[in-house]
């Protein structure tokens, strides 16, 4: 079986007005959190999942040229958002506080040259 857990920053938007001001959870950290509390073997790598808002077909298919490697997949799919296209990056790493932000920061800074928006990303576990 196979799960992924999503992570973004923050609480949910209908719950900020209820709950005093505090520093949104550290991705990373609730992503380590979620893989242990899964049963993940940390020092293996897992299925990332990188999800990024292309203001049109003809940006999505160049931010898929400008973040192709060997070791990736890139997927171009419809989006809900009106206009958008979502490019979906998959790539299998380490879940440590560096790979995790040198692959996020690679991939915010290319949206924005783009003119996207990068917007969460998910990590797999597999299961038996």
């Amino acid at each position: 079986m196979r799960m992924f857990i999503r992570h973004v920053g923050g609480p949910l938007p209908f719950l900020r007005h209820s709950q005093p001001e505090q520093p949104p959870p550290d991705p990373y950290l609730a992503a380590v959190s979620d893989l242990r509390h899964a049963g993940a073997d940390l020092s293996q790598p897992h299925e990332t999942r990188h999800f990024i808002y292309a203001p049109g077909v003809k940006a999505a298919q160049q931010l898929a040229r400008t973040l192709r490697q060997q070791d990736r997949r890139i997927e171009i799919e419809t989006s809900a958002r009106k206009g958008q296209w979502l490019v979906i990056v998959v790539q299998s790493i380490a879940i440590t506080p560096d790979s995790v932000a040198a692959l996020r920061g690679e991939l915010e800074a290319a949206a924005r040259a783009a003119g996207a928006e990068y917007d969460v990303w998910q990590v797999a576990i597999t299961g038996s």
